[in-house]
């Protein structure tokens, strides 16, 4: 009787262990398969009575399992416990392999043997310890470089396989829409796929972001967890193309994680989980969220060193063009008031013949002096419009007034250089919504730029027109025209065309682009080598 209760309680303990606990027959096939190894494995008893344990091991590893047993079975020892056993691979009904730990016994009664198997699915223990290795490593890894499109990258990459089998990183924008940064996909086959995700054009903002709409969760506290697919793909692809590639790269869940540095939103990562059924869970929530923190803080380090790597480049950018330009007027000033000074010697008042300094030379110290201030000026609102705090006073202006005052500023200077000037100014101009000074600091630009690379003879043609939406100003010259490898260039700060000479500090376009854009206006350039090239801008009514 006593027997009997012991093996009731045995067989009581043993299907209700969470291990598997497996019995198997001399043959090694299974004879007792508890509910922790159905749990485990997804088979039923039933299924696998009679089976061998192969069934239960990947096929990788099944012939060498099987030595591993015959091995065992002719032993001495009659038991290897878990804590002397590396972790093995299991193998669920689904196909689906994890790792576990594993203990054998061997028993013998009656000259019969049976080995008693303990298998523990040790899965969320491995995960555990590869998310930790995976803030561990980013850690580091994101600290190693100061690079922007680098640490994108990693940012990326680091997390997939373990959150998600493929990630897009989305970063804002200073107007708040979403820009697709970087992405990665677990199938090195799938790469071209997600780098076609990637766009140079920032997202659209949206009207009412949803929940599911990474310019939203950008700026919540902590990850979300989405399983409504539809609703993450409309929210977050607006056009059909990239919507539609986004859907073929496979989506069952996604962990859409918030990234913020100094409690300013910064962008979100979409960590994308494919197979179906599956789902993130809360750890793995926490582990984003810690992931993001690290993530966030490595682009902002870039950011402010890229940020300061640049203020280092204008800074000497800025010395360059200061000890270049402003050495010509000051070395006019200082020869003029030099021969000024030696006038006044002794040797020289005593010389009847020597003529005070005359007009000519006066204005030449002037224009030396307006030269280097003209320079100073330049430098001044570059300095402003970099920093985005270009002022304009903006005030009623008849648009034909401020063109007829520059015109008319400019006409001895084209008589001077012999060139034809061409006035082609609508009479019903209508008023115009602009800082007169800007306006015509942009037009006198335009037209000296013209005037310094027509030759003598050509010909320039000042135009201004109604449009439907506002006024169109452009000059048009007969000079050598633009290459078009330089026109994306042409209102770069300090650039210039390598196959013209230096003609003054390259700051002028750049000057007046961001004058116009400060009135909400465009500027362009539409030109062909030996055609000349014509300069235009928009203003807004």
């Amino acid at each position: 009787m006593p027997d009997t209760h012991s093996h009731a309680a045995l067989a009581a303990i043993v299907d209700i262990s969470a291990d598997a606990i497996i019995a198997l027959d001399d043959s090694f096939r299974i004879v007792r398969f508890n509910r922790g190894a159905e749990k485990i494995f997804h088979w039923t008893e039933a299924e696998m009575l009679g089976q061998p344990l192969d069934r239960l091991l990947p096929m990788a590893t099944r012939a060498v399992h099987r030595g591993h047993m015959r091995t065992f079975a002719e032993g001495a020892s009659d038991a290897r416990t878990m804590a002397h056993r590396r972790p093995i691979a299991g193998l669920r009904k689904n196909g689906e392999t994890f790792p576990a730990e594993a203990s054998i016994a061997r028993v013998t009664m009656d000259g019969d043997r049976t080995f008693m198997v303990t298998l523990r699915d040790v899965s969320e223990r491995v995960k555990g310890e590869e998310r930790q290795r995976l803030l561990a490593t980013a850690g580091w890894v994101l600290a190693a470089s100061l690079d922007v499109e680098s640490t994108m990258a990693t940012i990326a990459e680091l997390p997939v396989p373990l959150l998600g089998e493929w990630s897009l990183l989305e970063l804002l924008t200073p107007d708040g829409a979403m820009r697709r940064a970087a992405a990665t996909h677990l199938d090195p086959h799938r790469h071209e796929d997600t780098a076609a995700l990637l766009s140079k054009v920032a997202e659209p903002l949206e009207l009412e972001p949803t929940a599911a709409s990474s310019a939203r969760v950008a700026h919540e506290a902590e990850a979300q967890r989405l399983t409504d697919i539809s609703a993450w793909l409309n929210a977050n692809f607006h056009d059909t193309a990239s919507r539609q590639r986004a859907q073929s790269l496979g989506a069952s869940a996604v962990l859409l994680v918030p990234l913020r540095a100094g409690g300013r939103a910064i962008g979100a990562l979409h960590l994308v989980r494919t197979r179906p059924g599956a789902v993130h869970s809360l750890e793995e929530q926490q582990v984003a969220d810690q992931f993001a923190g690290l993530a966030a803080l490595a682009l902002e380090n870039a950011r402010l060193y890229q940020q300061s790597r640049s203020a280092v480049r204008e800074r000497d950018e800025m010395l360059a063009i200061v000890s270049h330009d402003l050495r010509n007027p000051v070395n006019a000033i200082v020869m003029l008031t030099g021969a000024v000074l030696k006038r006044d010697t002794p040797a020289a008042v005593a010389d009847e013949d020597i003529a005070p300094m005359s007009r000519d030379e006066v204005e030449a110290v002037r224009a030396a002096a307006r030269q280097a201030d003209g320079l100073i000026q330049d430098l001044q609102d570059v300095s402003r419009i970099s920093a985005g705090r270009l002022r304009v006073e903006r005030r009623r202006v008849p648009a034909s007034d401020f063109l007829k005052e520059c015109a008319d500023i400019f006409e001895p200077v084209m008589e001077d250089a012999a060139l034809r000037f061409v006035r082609r100014i609508d009479d019903d101009l209508p008023v115009v919504l602009g800082d007169q000074h800007r306006l015509t600091q942009v037009l006198s630009n335009l037209l000296g730029n013209a005037v310094r690379f027509t030759p003598h003879g050509g010909e320039i043609v000042l135009t201004a027109t109604q449009q439907e939406d506002g006024v169109r100003i452009s000059v048009r010259d007969s000079g050598p025209g633009v290459a078009p490898d330089d026109v994306p260039r042409l209102f770069e700060r300090y650039w210039q065309a390598p196959r013209l000479l230096r003609a003054g500090s390259g700051l002028g376009l750049y000057i007046a682009k961001g004058i116009v854009e400060a009135h909400d206006g465009e500027i362009g350039v539409n030109s062909e080598v030996g055609k000349g090239a014509e300069f235009w801008f928009n203003l807004p009514l």
